[in-house]
């Protein structure tokens, strides 16, 4: 995983991402992406040229590599490689818009990242003038203040191979591509530490006093195992968060009461209890093996439903307890 990038002048530039690559911070509305390389040169037959590299950050799915753009990144400073690798910073800026979609792609998996690079210099280029033809020139001492030749000198000429040799500078640019993956461990360990991407603010909700921190500390759980595609454990994990609860408020009882019912003879109450037993007993085929739950099987879009559904159920039975 590293890309070679050809100097023109029998020397390259090798960069490869660091051990930690890619780092995100909090922003107001999503977050600083940071990406860190290793640069090198070759041989370095031309010292003490700066570059500085800038990139632009696609995000693919391993099974098609089809790129998907995510956003530009630029480097911090100019850098002057060496044999001896040194690093390049990179940053950008990406929204939580923007990472719920990268959530969705990798779909639990590892995160594939391809950077295309583009690295610019100025170098110095020697140039000369033809040479210069034939000229006489006076020598030291030859003219004074009166007279076009002093008596007695002569006069000096310049030899055929005199040329005027200069530096002119030279813009140059170079493009390489680097794809290196990202393991879904260590980018969900990211997006949870900026609370951003994915749905994390809908996973977690935000409840009142202390009879709830149990539940939503499984919740939590629930959410870590289905962002490393552990779909059934998260769903299992979503269910034993709702059961705790459940079983407070009393939504079973009301659930016994509800069915006996039609529909539109249900109070608020029993219609909020029906749904949160059935989202219980959606849930059951991820912790039961009998001769029914045994033939489902759930996705990852399965899971992030249900665990979204039973953060919005805690949520409203945190709230709701007193008139349950």
């Amino acid at each position: 995983m590293n890309t070679i990038i050809d100097l023109g002048n029998g020397d390259s530039l090798k960069l490869e991402p660091a051990r930690r690559a890619c780092c995100l911070y909090p922003g107001a509305g999503g977050a600083q992406v940071e990406v860190t390389l290793k640069v090198s040169k070759a041989r370095d037959l031309v010292p003490g040229i700066t570059y500085r590299v800038n990139a632009r950050m696609f995000v693919e799915r391993n099974r098609d590599r089809q790129r998907r753009m995510l956003c530009a990144l630029s480097g911090a400073y100019p850098v002057t490689p060496f044999i001896q690798p040194g690093y390049v910073y990179l940053s950008g800026f990406v929204t939580d818009e923007q990472v719920r979609a990268v959530e969705q792609l990798r779909a639990g998996g590892d995160l594939w990242v391809n950077l295309a690079l583009s690295v610019s210099s100025v170098e110095w280029h020697v140039e000369s003038e033809p040479p210069i033809q034939p000229q006489r020139v006076p020598a030291k001492g030859e003219l004074d203040s009166g007279s076009t030749r002093a008596e007695g000198h002569s006069l000096v000429t310049l030899p055929r191979s005199t040329r005027a040799v200069f530096e002119s500078p030279v813009p140059k640019q170079r493009n390489g591509d680097l794809r290196f993956d990202i393991k879904a461990g260590e980018w969900t360990a990211q997006t949870a530490a900026v609370d951003a991407g994915n749905f994390v603010e809908l996973l977690v909700p935000m409840v009142d006093g202390r009879d709830d921190i149990d539940a939503v500390a499984v919740l939590c759980h629930a959410r870590e195992l289905l962002l490393e595609g552990k779909v059934t454990a998260s769903i299992s994990q979503a269910r034993m968060a709702l059961e705790q609860v459940r079983k407070e408020c009393g939504t079973e009882e009301l659930y016994e009461t509800a069915t006996k019912k039609t529909p539109p003879h249900r109070t608020l109450a029993e219609r909020w209890a029906i749904l949160a037993e059935d989202l219980w007993a959606t849930m059951s085929g991820a912790v039961h093996n009998d001769d029914v739950t045994k033939e489902i099987t759930y996705t990852n879009a399965d899971a992030a439903m249900l665990v979204t559904a039973t953060a919005g159920m805690l949520k409203w039975l945190a709230t709701e307890r007193e008139t349950l």
